[in-house]
């Protein structure tokens, strides 16, 4: 469903070269923006690496024959997506104002094959959860270091009255010199100096990592950074233990292990900031990502690696090994076209002044260039190719020195009630108002969608489809949420937990219980170990046999010794001959 490696978009401006992620809302790409800069003594050709991200609502939309242009599927589809794809180019301009380094530049948006594109700079690494899921656990010292850096991205956006509300570890890139990006503002919302929501996104649900306001229409209609400090925290629990939390809105049904529980090494100040974050009561959690920053441990600081020039490697295209940063200094050798004089003593001081003063001259037009670009290069004309200067990263312990220019908002007077049109969903009106507002057409159509979303995800849950039904359900929940669906939620979720235990047991046969555990011989090994009722493992299934030794069990190792775990499941004694 992805358009083909070369593709060319805007007149030859960009060209695709692969598909490096895809998700519900949209397909990124690895690309190259063509470009020149000029100065007074010539001109050089460029090539630009950058990525680029096409909106493809897939529920409701479909590649063409043409294998280019984007169509839908439904009118009421065709109302969403158009719904989202004008929000999306919303948020891409204001995500252009922001300038920070440790947040992933966008450069440009714009309309082509019946959707919206969106171009960022380049950085090249990897997700965090990609290397979770390679690597296994962090060490602490290192998530505090991406935790701090993506921190004070945090209070940079907030500070413009901005949230991200999609934190996750996925949505972090860390770059060749082991720095952490934020990326992925799809679902932010921006708000005005009143602190009331001025652009509203899609509401997209991580499971695990949003917090409980995130859950209902209403709850993010205020400018809070508490929905954010709640996602940081839930990606440090992710990143020490492993695991991902249990859903917010789950956790008064279900258990919600503390860190240190999966992961003992964890220590007892980072634990309390993560429990602290994670509260699910707002009011209760950190109320500024500042105060939040100020309990953690500062990392020791790093040597950087010597070489920046970022690695140019292909992805296999699963969306979480992201090769999105692009500076100057980074540039690849073989674009810059100037001639560095000879340094072996050859050639006289002529040449020299002569080639330094051409390329200073050449720097300063190309700066003055760009400048012009950034100011009025947002026009349609795309026959002449455009000058361009990504922002400078700025060093992360000057943030203070960035540039915090107040912006310029239009304060909306207190007792202006918005139009139908244009309150929120849910909303209510005005006693005072004797006008009882028609249901527009959008509205219409969000209730139909929102009724067959959830008579589809009841009759799957009837099948015991619980997957599909909660796919439906959390469609159902971003159109509206209602108690019904919490409910329904809440119910599949207990569904869903239900048919995992069950599947992770049947990998097992059972021999005997042991304490609160079960010894098992692991059927696709013939190991034998001990689980617990959730089906994890408590001993692990590597032994070839399993004895009695009084109280305790013997666990038979290929080596011939045994290995003694007492009825709690701890290893009391090893190497034993028994």
């Amino acid at each position: 469903m992805n358009l083909p490696a070369g593709h060319y978009l805007q007149n030859k401006k960009y060209q695709l070269l692969q598909i490096v992620g895809q998700g519900g809302f949209g397909i990124t790409y690895r690309g190259i923006l063509f470009t020149e800069v000029k100065g007074a003594l010539g001109t050089i050709k460029t090539e630009v690496p950058i990525c680029i991200k096409e909106y493809f609502f897939k529920d409701y939309c479909y590649r063409a024959p043409d294998g280019v242009s984007i169509h839908v599927h439904t009118e009421t589809g065709q109302l969403l997506f158009q719904k989202f794809k004008e929000k999306l180019i919303k948020e891409a301009r204001i995500l252009s104002e922001v300038n920070h380094p440790y947040i992933v530049h966008v450069l440009d948006v714009f309309e082509e094959n019946n959707t919206a594109y969106i171009v960022m700079e380049y950085i090249s690494g990897h997700s965090l959860k990609y290397l979770l899921e390679r690597n296994g656990i962090f060490p602490e010292m290192k998530v505090l270091k991406y935790m701090h850096q993506i921190g004070k991205a945090l209070q940079f956006v907030h500070e413009k009255n901005i949230l991200h509300l999609d934190i996750k570890p996925s949505n972090i890139l860390i770059d060749k010199s082991d720095d952490a990006h934020l990326i992925d503002f799809g679902v932010s919302k921006r708000y005005d100096v009143e602190n009331t929501e001025t652009s509203t996104t899609m509401l997209t649900l991580s499971k695990g990592f949003a917090s409980i306001e995130q859950y209902d229409n209403e709850g993010t209609h205020l400018f809070s950074p508490c929905p954010d400090i709640y996602s940081l925290g839930a990606t440090m629990y992710n990143l020490l233990t492993g695991k991902i939390p249990t859903e917010s809105i789950l956790r008064a049904t279900r258990a919600f292990p503390g860190p240190s529980e999966l992961n003992p090494s964890i220590t007892p100040d980072t634990e309390k900031v993560i429990l602290k974050a994670m509260q699910i009561n707002p009011a209760d959690r950190f109320q500024t990502v500042t105060e939040m920053l100020t309990l953690l441990a500062v990392p020791p600081a790093e040597e950087k690696p010597a070489n920046n020039y970022p690695e140019q490697h292909s992805s296999n295209g699963n969306g979480d090994e992201t090769l999105l940063v692009y500076s100057p200094q980074m540039r690849d050798p073989k674009e810059r076209n100037v001639q560095t004089p000879k340094r072996n003593g050859h050639g006289d001081g002529k040449k020299k002044k002569k080639g330094v003063l051409t390329f200073s001259l050449i720097c300063f037009f190309a700066a003055l260039g760009a400048s012009v670009f950034i100011f009025v290069g947002k026009g349609n004309d795309s026959t002449s190719p455009p000058i361009v200067e990504l922002p400078p990263k700025t060093n992360p312990e000057d943030r203070d020195s960035v540039d915090r220019e107040p912006e310029k908002n239009t304060v909306k007077e207190s007792h202006q009630t918005a139009s139908p049109r244009e309150r929120p969903a849910g909303s209510s009106v005005p006693t005072e108002s004797p006008i009882v507002p028609q249901p527009t057409k959008d509205e219409e159509a969000t209730e139909t969608e929102y009724a067959a979303l959830i008579a589809s995800g009841k009759e799957k849950m009837n099948e015991g489809n619980y997957a599909e039904a909660d796919e439906d359900f959390y469609k159902a929940i971003s159109l509206k949420a209602t108690n019904e669906v919490k409910q329904l939620l809440i119910s599949n979720a207990a569904k869903i937990e239900e048919k995992e235990i069950a599947e992770k047991i049947a990998l097992y046969e059972e021999k005997t219980t042991f304490g609160k555990y079960k010894i098992v011989r692991k059927k696709l090994t013939g190991k034998y170990g001990a689980i617990d009722d959730r089906g994890e493992e408590q001993i692990p299934c590597k032994y070839v046999f399993v004895g009695n030794a009084g109280e305790n069990r013997a666990f038979q190792r290929e080596d011939n010794l045994f290995d003694i775990y007492n009825m709690n499941g701890v290893l009391i004694k090893t190497d034993v001959t028994y």
